[in-house]
């Protein structure tokens, strides 16, 4: 009898841990909310001379970023559990956080209320407003803000800046090429930017047209025009970043009002 009385308070302890950690969880979330209410955020955002609608962007670009980053988008509620499940797991055979398996949602409302500390906490809150956001603001909303902030690398947040940036064009003259450049970007906007590590990106660009190809998500003829700019000719397509922009860190976020929360 003993023995069950020891399991049953067991359960009970745990049952209190989670519902506290939850209640953590959910009020500081509402803080940043209240705070900084999501609506206002994109409504700023929206107000802004570069601020680039979704109706503006191509298909093409729209298609390509969403198989890059969040295939899924259209069909969860700003989380996708498969995902978590896999990141936790490799993120425990790693010994660190390495992967959060993160949708679009959950990547602009990082982008929006948080710096880049990785963390299971930030992790938890990131997972609660993702689901506000997603009643919120809508799907179309979160993908067109997403679009708005997302840091491109050099210095630059946002398709408008980027693809001014990157190609001095208007977003409508992209050829299939640099739309999907501009899709592989956000992954590792420092690290394998095609400016400075044009190789890098190249290596992270092959992969994911790789699987897609794979995939049969795109075709042969994309997938050769796309293959068809290797390192030597990124440099000629893009323009060279200048000294001040060469090292920006993606930390800058912390000390703009417009991403960061201070």
């Amino acid at each position: 009898m003993g023995f069950w009385h020891i399991i049953i308070g067991c359960l009970l302890l745990a049952a209190v841990v989670v519902a506290l950690a939850v209640c953590v969880v959910c009020g500081y979330g509402f803080l940043l909310l209240w705070k900084r209410p999501l609506r206002a955020l994109y409504a700023a955002r929206a107000a802004e001379e570069d601020f680039c609608a979704l109706a503006e962007i191509p298909q093409q670009m729209i298609r390509y970023f969403l198989l890059v980053e969040d295939e899924k988008f259209y069909k969860h509620r700003g989380y996708l559990p498969d995902a978590i499940r896999d990141a936790f797991r490799l993120n425990l055979k790693r010994g660190e956080i390495i992967t959060g398996g993160s949708t679009i949602t959950q990547q602009l409302v990082k982008n929006l209320y948080f710096d880049f500390h990785k963390s299971y906490w930030r992790k938890l809150v990131e997972l609660f407003l993702a689901i506000v956001a997603e009643k919120q603001l809508g799907k179309d909303r979160i993908l067109e803000f997403y679009f708005n902030i997302i840091y491109f690398g050099n210095g630059i947040y946002g398709i408008s800046d980027a693809v001014d940036f990157y190609f001095k064009k208007k977003i409508g003259d992209l050829t299939t090429n640099q739309m999907f450049m501009l899709a592989c970007m956000p992954y590792a906007p420092t690290k394998g930017n095609p400016v400075r590590q044009p190789e890098v990106f190249e290596r992270i660009r092959n992969r994911r047209l790789d699987y897609w190809v794979g995939q049969h998500r795109i075709s042969d003829e994309e997938a050769s025009i796309i293959r068809s700019f290797d390192a030597a000719h990124l440099d000629d397509e893009l323009r060279p970043a200048d000294a001040f922009t060469e090292n920006y860190s993606q930390e800058i976020v912390l000390i703009n009002e417009r991403f960061g929360p201070f």
